[in-house]
């Protein structure tokens, strides 16, 4: 017989998961600020065995997990409702998709989609077109599509289903570790567990810090190239400690409040310049490049999901399509976990649609827009970025903005999409430390969601003084002991599946 529906609502309880995170969090700190070389030095050369060793695994993993949302989605088990068949959504439908969106994206994502394309363009997957042309062209976009389309949002999706049936079908904890109970049993309420946990911790905050820092850098460029501010270490510590301030300040006031409005207003004012950029941009354009990058797209689906296309694309599968996965991979006890918490009441079949398939339809239609944008204003000569687009994503952005009628306008907007894209990701990030560090508390206590908001914050400075290259050496590194978990949660929702199926048609035949 199943625990309680409902889930518990543990408050506050700090144990052995917070004060392993925290003691490495303040170890790793410590030593980067009085050894910042040899800190560098020491995640360039994990990453480097990391990525020798794992990435392979990255492409496989994912693609799997894919196939398995999307099996899940559509076998009769898709019907069930987190928290059970009386269960309601505590969020209604915008609100949701709103708020697991920008607890998803992250601040990059408005960079990116202008800046991918052209980074492609200039330097084409696998080298097997030649720059600048309509095929480099063609090859970016698919390619921006693989990064953040369906793969990514599905890694997302396996955690949320995985840790919400956990807690409000079976009665467990918010925690990673509850989910795998199905396959440790009893190990998960001890030292085993607790190492989970930790990893996720961990895992969350180096996938927060990277975003954070590497957005914060892209900002700071952005801020240096329109109002001549200084490009330097200092200006970046400001910029984190300013918007830091304000997702802390959003923090205490709760998951409800603050994080929902956030990500509405949010939700908003990114809808507003999409749709902006797409009536004054080079519309035909935007739509014909939708229409042949998702046919390309489709048609390359299978060798892009393996990274088995082109026979010269040892350095460029590291760089791209391992990091990505790894970067998304070491977000997903974050996004994942978070998504649980607000998706009670909802099937399974409806957390795939609102994790899997919408993501993945805004994400095509922002790449289309933006990035088909930039690369019709690059070919025909308005602009040309694509040579700086991999170093200052934001100046590429601006660049093309420039071009653009009611360009002041759409500036205007820019600014507080930056902002409030950075705001919600670390508000929840720290809202799902909070949560895990405290026997994953479905309401954390403030100080410590306080206190981690402060841990993101540091890290991502730290990280900073490395480059973008240590940043990204982070999330790979956070990534790989989370791979094994992640498939690990895959096959423990099978086992909690088909158990409580088991347990109904005993019941039925009684």
């Amino acid at each position: 017989m199943n625990a309680p529906a409902s889930g518990p609502e543990v408050r506050g309880r700090l144990g052995l998961v917070f004060y392993a995170s925290m003691m490495l969090s303040v170890a790793f700190v410590a030593f980067g600020l009085i050894f910042p070389g040899a800190l560098t030095d020491s995640l360039d050369a994990t990453r480097e065995v990391v990525v020798g060793t794992f990435g392979p695994v990255y492409p496989v993993t994912v693609s799997l997990l894919l196939v398995f949302v999307v099996v899940l989605a559509l076998a009769p088990v898709g019907r069930k409702r987190l928290g059970g068949p009386d269960a309601k959504p505590e969020f209604g439908a915008i609100s949701w998709i709103a708020m697991l969106m920008s607890a998803g994206v992250g601040l990059s994502f408005l960079f990116w989609g202008t800046a991918e394309p052209l980074i492609h363009l200039a330097d084409p997957p696998y080298g097997e077109t030649a720059p600048a042309s309509a095929e480099a062209a063609r090859a970016g976009m698919r390619y921006s599509y693989l990064f953040w389309g369906p793969h990514a949002w599905a890694i997302y999706a396996v955690v949320a289903i995985a840790i919400g049936y956990a807690c409000f079908n079976r009665g467990g904890s918010m925690l990673v570790s509850a989910a795998l109970r199905p396959l440790l049993g009893r190990l998960v309420d001890g030292w085993v567990g607790s190492l989970i946990d930790t990893f996720a911790v961990l895992a969350i905050l180096f996938g927060v810090a990277t975003s954070l820092g590497l957005g914060t850098g892209e900002l700071n460029a952005g801020l240096a190239d329109r109002f001549g501010i200084a490009d330097s270490y200092g200006v970046k510590i400001a910029i984190i400690v300013a918007l830091m301030t304000f997702a802390t300040i959003s923090s205490m006031t709760g998951l409800g409040r603050g994080i929902r409005a956030l990500s509405l207003a949010n939700a908003a004012l990114c809808g507003t310049l999409l749709a902006l950029v797409f009536v004054v941009g080079p519309t035909a354009w935007i739509l014909s490049t939708l229409g042949t990058g998702v046919a390309d797209y489709a048609a390359a689906f299978v060798p892009m999901s393996l990274a088995t296309e082109g026979a010269a694309g040892d350095a460029w599968t590291g760089e791209w399509v391992y990091f990505f996965w790894a970067w998304w991979i070491a977000w997903a006890p974050f996004v994942g976990t978070f998504i649980a918490r607000i998706s009670r009441g909802r099937t399974i079949r409806g957390v795939v649609a609102g994790v899997l398939l919408v993501p993945s339809l805004v994400s095509v239609v922002w790449f289309s827009v933006f990035g088909g944008t930039a690369l019709e204003r690059e070919l025909s000569g308005a602009v040309s970025v694509s040579g700086v687009a991999g170093e200052a994503k934001s100046i590429a952005t601006f660049a093309v903005f420039d071009t653009l009628p009611l360009t002041g306008l759409a500036l205007l907007l820019l600014v507080p999409v930056l902002a409030l894209l950075f705001i919600t990701s670390a508000d929840s990030a720290s809202f799902m430390l909070g949560s895990t560090t405290t026997g994953g508390s479905m309401n954390p206590p403030r100080p410590v969601r306080l206190l981690w908001s402060f841990s993101a914050a540091f890290a991502a400075v730290l990280l900073l003084s490395g480059g973008p290259d240590s940043l990204r050496g982070a999330a790979v590194i956070a990534a790989a002991p989370f791979t094994v978990i992640l498939l690990g949660l895959g096959v423990s929702l099978v086992v909690m599946l088909w158990r409580d199926r088991a347990g109904a048609a005993r019941s039925d035949s009684r």
